[in-house]
Order: C-alpha cells, then sequence, then structure tokens
C-alpha cells in the first residue's frame, strides 16, 4: 500500500499505524556541511530509517535501529510551511545560518507490516440523489400500489 500525504492530518494518521518508518532523503543543512561532519551524520545515523516509537498530540518520538538515542519532531504552527507530495514530507528549516534549508522525508511502512488495501464494499445508493436515479420508473398505464388492479377494495 502507498502512502500518499496532503496535509498534517494526513501525516499524524500515517504515524499513528503499526510499522510507520521515515526517513531522511535530503537535509540541505547537512549537505552544506564539509565531507568530514557529513560523515558523522551518516554514522550517527541521520539518514537510516526511523521507526515510530511513540506519538502525542504535537510530536513524534522515533528510535534509529543500532543507535541508542531517541529522535524527536515536533509540530506546532509552523507546520504550515511543510509540504506534502505523495510519500514525502517537506520541513524548511529556519537556522539563521546562511540560504533557507529543508529536511525532506520519505514515508513508507517497515516491511512485513504493510497495511492491507480496503476494499470497499458498495451496498447501495447513499445520498437521496443516488436513491432518486436507483429507484424504480413506474411505466405509464401500469398500476402504482401492489393492490392496484388486482380486484380488491380496501
Amino acid at each position: 500500500m502507498s502512502v500518499v500525504l496532503r496535509s498534517l492530518s494526513d501525516f499524524k494518521r500515517f504515524l499513528g499505524k503499526p510499522g510507520a518508518t521515515i526517513q531522511i532523503v535530503k537535509n540541505t543543512f547537512v549537505e552544506r556541511q564539509p565531507q568530514a561532519f557529513q560523515d558523522a551524520y551518516r554514522a550517527k545515523g541521520m539518514y537510516d530509517p526511523r521507526t515510530i516509537q511513540a506519538l502525542a498530540k504535537n510530536a513524534a518520538v522515533f528510535a534509529i535501529k543500532g543507535h541508542p538515542t531517541m529522535i524527536w519532531l515536533y509540530w506546532d504552527k509552523g507546520t504550515r510551511k511543510w509540504r506534502y507530495s505523495g510519500d514525502t514530507v517537506t520541513v524548511p528549516l529556519d537556522t539563521a545560518l546562511g540560504p533557507p534549508d529543508e529536511i525532506v522525508y520519505r514515508c513508507s511502512f517497515a516491511t512485513g507490516s504493510e497495511p492491507r488495501a480496503r476494499v470497499g464494499v458498495r451496498r447501495g445508493p447513499r445520498s437521496v440523489k443516488e436513491r432518486a436515479e436507483a429507484a424504480p420508473v413506474p411505466t405509464p398505464g401500469a398500476p402504482t400500489s401492489p393492490n392496484l388492479g388486482q380486484g380488491r377494495l380496501f
């Protein structure tokens, strides 16, 4: 099942599912650093997949396999500038250290924990308009009641 994110609500709903994983695919702040710093960030697991450990109203706690630290991701009013595109979330960084930076996360499910695709069963017309369209059309000259035309008088 593919992940499609269009808003913070979709992102939080995704994080609430078992096996939710995010991974940094681009971090412009780190990319501007010298190669030695970039290597140190990679060694600490900066670009490794992060699995959700806890979810709160305005934050998520992630664990990185093989690393003892926990990573926090907070959201608040600043999320208005977040961008959502398919399975990615772009978070702008305001570091005040040069040009604007951003982190791009790719959202996916851990192997073996992908949710099953939902198959909806349509039971019948739901809206008043759909019910009216689905109703049988009376034939001109035919009885409109089951008792009419059968010789019964009530």
